[in-house]
């Protein structure tokens, strides 16, 4: 059997094969469409995403015996075992299958050219994201990675393989199609099209005009690889989106992250020649003028991959590297082309174990740092009710920003918004005085149906003129200055000027101890960024704006600027933005910012002003909010 190699352990060795081995024996057929599995064991209702199993996977023997099936991706990974060994030799023997289908017995399974398109983009999703499926729920993470290992190479030998003779359109498309570029390389699951990317990345395809244009703008000739890619899709946020390196990064010790790939065009902000595009990084973030810069990371502007033309000159074939504007502008080869980049990029998942290695050398013993989840932070996720992570104290911050980079990746799709909360004794006695007031918070105890309750009436309150309330507040800080003798222009307002540029989350730093405090990383359940604060009602404190107030101010500046909650303490507030305020709006929105948080510049620096704290909106993606 030529799916010997694979069949009986990770593939072919469940309770759900031998099911599945017994339906296929029952049948009475010797040729059996794949649509006709799929439709009588249940598979047609998951829609070919097997990521969570539905309700009732089963079938009856006809010996009257009801079976089911635990794992859709179990059963879906076996079925392409089998197509395989039928594409190989014609047909499968079930005894093969089970030594105890008795006696041999040969069938073929059959499938159209769209199920083949189809199943090689699910083999292709766990593959990369195997961590997501529900089978983890039983298996270790060690074995998951083992086991998509195994299906990513049987889906090579199925739809990639010559030996095969696979006349499937997914085979067609990445083994024909590419031409010269890309041959064998599957994009059927490379991009991630979620609304953020289609909003800020993806172009329409570049016609040879616009080519030319965008060429002449920069003074490069763009990779002919890069250009076939962007032809077939103009940028946009990869799946992938990891690529491992030699030496450590402001990142990690060992690979990069990309957020975006830049397209051809000037339309979308995240493009060549758009307005966070390779010019603006070189003219205000004074990246060296080496080439193109190709891809954003999640730093925000702190470190990005560009195309590096110092070796071929502008009309040669570039190579890629890393530039790490926090390491002094540091230089880090990647790739010889961008072709070979965009093979090498990997998922997260990839590095886990060496990052799971690095984070115990990054953790040190301390009272609170216990890689365990302590008592209260047990409560807290038990309060937040979500699918939450704990993340102990560390020094290196790596593994959480990465971690809620993914989060924030897949929430517009998957329904929730990312938020670190810091495991703060403080914030608990904030979050239920305010939802469940009666409960003993010293003991972590609270009323879920209070809380529950608090939530819904929250989220079905009408929602409060964000920009009216913030209004009211700029109103009373100008009462107080009055009251106190200030002037209002000079001493208050200022100028735009003694700002400087911020990226970077700071208030989950401990800074007695230089590392993080113990986060979690919790999934919001709901669908706008603003409702986070229905579950998180962290105000209502001397000046710290209430629930309602916190709500109406975040929808506001989500609106505006796409500024959305990323972290919390007990009393400090980051929103995350996809671009800095531009320089016109300033000055107004650090205003509003006073009025909603007047500590952020009567506690700053000595001459802190609402001018000071406009320039450092217009530069940073990361807004900064504390409440004394």
């Amino acid at each position: 059997m030529y799916i010997e190699k694979y069949w009986g352990n990770y593939i072919g060795g469940s309770d759900d094969s031998l099911n599945l081995v017994a339906f296929l024996a029952d049948q009475k057929k010797d040729t059996i469409p794949l649509g006709e599995i799929f439709t009588k064991i249940g598979l047609d209702k998951q829609n070919w995403d097997f990521r969570r199993t539905v309700e009732y996977l089963e079938f009856t023997h006809s010996n009257g015996v009801e079976m089911d099936f635990h794992f859709a991706i179990d059963v879906v990974t076996d079925l392409a075992a089998i197509l395989l060994e039928c594409q190989v030799n014609g047909s499968v023997n079930l005894a093969d299958l089970d030594t105890h289908i008795i006696p041999s017995r040969y069938i073929r399974i059959v499938a159209t050219d769209e199920e083949h398109t189809a199943m090689n983009r699910a083999l292709a999703n766990f593959a990369q994201h195997p961590l997501c499926y529900d089978l983890h729920e039983l298996v270790d993470e060690e074995d998951m990675l083992t086991m998509a290992e195994e299906c990513e190479n049987l889906r090579k030998e199925l739809y990639e393989s010559t030996r095969c003779n696979c006349t499937s359109d997914a085979a067609l498309s990445s083994s024909v199609s590419s031409g010269k570029f890309f041959a064998g390389f599957d994009f059927s699951g490379f991009w991630d099209d979620n609304e953020y990317s289609l909003e800020a990345y993806v172009n329409d395809p570049p016609s040879d005009e616009l080519i030319a244009s965008v060429e002449k703008e920069l003074g490069y000739k763009l990779p002919a690889s890069y250009i076939w890619l962007m032809q077939q899709h103009n940028g946009g946020m990869p799946v992938n989106t990891c690529f491992a390196t030699k030496e450590p990064t402001s990142w990690a010790e060992d690979h990069i992250a990309i957020t975006g790939i830049f397209g051809i065009g000037r339309e979308k902000s995240y493009s060549l020649c758009g307005e966070l595009g390779s010019q603006f990084m070189i003219d205000m973030w004074e990246y060296p003028a080496i080439g193109v810069a190709i891809c954003d990371c999640p730093s925000a502007g702190h470190d990005m991959v560009f195309l590096d033309y110092r070796a071929c000159g502008p009309q040669g074939e570039p190579s890629v590297v890393h530039v790490d504007q926090e390491n002094d502008y540091k230089i880090t080869y990647l790739a010889d082309s961008f072709e070979e980049f965009i093979r090498g990029l990997k998922d997260e998942s990839y590095f886990d174990a060496s990052e799971e290695e690095t984070s115990q050398d990054d953790m040190e013993e301390s009272d609170d740092n216990d890689t365990e989840a302590s008592r209260l932070a047990q409560a807290m996720m038990d309060y937040l009710g979500c699918d939450c992570t704990y993340f102990p104290a560390m020094v290196n911050d790596a593994m959480i920003r990465s971690a809620y980079d993914c989060a924030k990746r897949d929430s517009a799709h998957d329904g929730f918004v990312p938020v670190l909360i810091k495991v703060d004794e403080i914030l608990w006695e904030c979050l239920v005085m305010n939802s469940d007031p009666d409960s003993e918070t010293s003991e972590y105890e609270f009323n879920p149906d209070l809380v529950a309750m608090y939530r819904q009436q929250a989220l079905d309150a009408p929602m409060m003129d964000g920009k009216e309330i913030l209004a009211d507040m700029v109103r009373l800080r100008r009462e107080e200055a009055a009251d106190d003798d200030m002037d209002w222009q000079n001493e208050v307002l200022g100028e735009m000027t003694g700002g400087y540029s911020n990226s970077r989350f700071t208030s989950y730093w401990n800074s007695d101890t230089g590392m993080t405090y113990p986060l979690i990383l919790a999934k919001i359940p709901v669908k706008n960024p603003w409702e986070v604060f229905a579950y998180l009602p962290f105000g209502n404190w001397n000046e710290c704006p209430d629930t309602p107030e916190l709500m109406a101010a975040a929808k506001y500046w989500f609106e505006k600027y796409g500024a959305v909650p990323a972290v919390m303490t007990h009393d400090e507030l980051e929103f995350l933005l996809p671009s800095p305020v531009p320089s016109d709006d300033a000055m107004t929105t650090a205003l509003e910012q006073y009025g909603f948080c007047p500590d952020v510049v009567e506690q700053g620096a000595e001459d802190a002003t609402v001018g000071s704290l406009a320039d450092v909106l217009r530069q940073s993606t990361v807004w900064y909010f504390w409440w004394d």
